[in-house]
């Protein structure tokens, strides 16, 4: 019998290796039990939050259609928090694939907001490893691409074998590249195997036509996106923004359903210990900022290289930079790098995303308002 336990099942990620899991067990009629560690929020019931999920209508139709009750006979919910879990159930999870896909995005480089993103990223992670790794065969981390660091060139797939120590643009990039060092270096004392999966910046769904571009929530290029999108609303005059960004940097983004099917692709595989779940080719950073602005209708911008001195000239801009402009600015100005994709690809075929593709995923978020889904 499969045993797979899961946590961040509500969020972004988890929610679609959630359904994935879930494919799986339908259509190949494996025995299996998928344990989710989920908790309450506010109202809501852990029960509630899963069964919304399962039932709403972004719910990919194969599993819409089994219905609750017959999903709920491969599911069982822990509801608690990740912090004060305990191991009062550990018979029944004995022998379980362990994946931790829950984490907290948070680019930020304020220094008051350094120990959150920690404790909320490294911190709980050492903790469900202490309780959990004497009853599981295999702890899956899921970690960032970003945990690289500041790097140019090819970035291959070891994070942890270089000549180097990696330097990190924030605190989240930092948390997440010592919880990587922490699973590797304690499952390499222990015997037990690992291993570390790490997509880049996700971005809508794009394998089959099925609520084809969606995403619970809207994050990284797509803040940007609502932050102007929600200042060309406004309808006063548009105020010159200037975009400090280098001719060639780029941004990579890859596609939610494609990530969410590679971990369920490969987290049985025990030739991979490190895999960076990416786009082969990269987006230019200077193209997809002109997309964004031009797909929500702000067109007073300007493209700048990194000045000496920066002062803001208008109020638009001063939002800008003091609120994400401040957490994607590292992001604009970094040397190229293109990711190693050769055993990715060898596992599922990367979709396209070029301009086109990228401005559907733009123009998709628009049509919604950039209104996330809180589960």
């Amino acid at each position: 019998m499969m045993k797979i336990i899961l946590t961040g099942a509500t969020g972004v990620l988890g929610s679609h290796i959630m359904y994935e899991i879930l494919e799986l067990l339908i259509l190949e009629k494996t025995e299996g039990k998928l344990f989710l560690i989920a908790r309450n929020k506010g109202k809501k019931s852990a029960l509630d939050r899963i069964n919304e999920l399962l039932s709403s209508n972004y719910t990919p139709t194969l599993i819409k259609e089994q219905g609750l009750e017959k999903l709920h006979s491969y599911i069982k919910i822990i509801d608690s928090d990740l912090e004060s879990l305990n191991a009062d159930f550990t018979e029944e999870i004995r022998g379980s694939y362990f994946i931790h896909s829950s984490g907290f995005v948070n680019l930020s480089t304020d220094e008051s907001q350094k120990k959150v993103i920690f404790d909320e990223n490294t911190k709980i992670t050492k903790a469900l490893f202490t309780t959990f790794h004497p009853f599981i065969k295999k702890f899956i981390y899921i970690g960032t691409a970003f945990s690289s660091g500041i790097r140019k060139g090819l970035i291959k797939n070891d994070f942890h074998n270089l000549d180097f120590k990696p330097e990190h643009r924030n605190a989240y990039e930092a948390a997440k590249f010592h919880s990587e060092n922490y699973i590797a270096s304690e499952c390499n004392k222990l015997g037990l195997p690992f291993q570390i999966l790490r997509p880049s910046v996700i971005g809508g769904k794009m394998l089959g036509i099925e609520n084809r571009y969606f995403i619970p929530k809207y994050m990284v290029f797509y803040l940007l996106a609502k932050f102007f999108y929600f200042n060309t609303l406004r309808k006063v005059e548009q105020e010159n923004v200037r975009f400090i960004v280098n001719d060639d940097t780029v941004l990579n983004v890859v596609p939610l359903d494609y990530v969410a099917k590679v971990i369920v692709n490969v987290f049985e595989r025990n030739d991979i210990e490190q895999l960076n779940i990416v786009h082969e080719k990269s987006y230019n950073m200077s193209n997809g900022l002109q997309v964004i602005l031009k797909e929500v209708g702000y067109t007073n911008f300007t493209l700048i290289q990194n000045p000496l001195e920066f002062k803001y000239k208008n109020t638009i801009e001063k939002l800008y930079y003091e609120s994400i402009g401040k957490h994607l600015n590292p992001y604009f100005t970094s040397e190229p790098n293109e990711y190693d994709t050769t055993l990715l690809s060898s596992i599922l075929e990367i979709p396209r995303l070029d301009q086109e593709e990228f401005t559907n995923m733009i123009r998709h978020a628009k049509n919604q308002n950039f209104k996330d889904i809180n589960v």
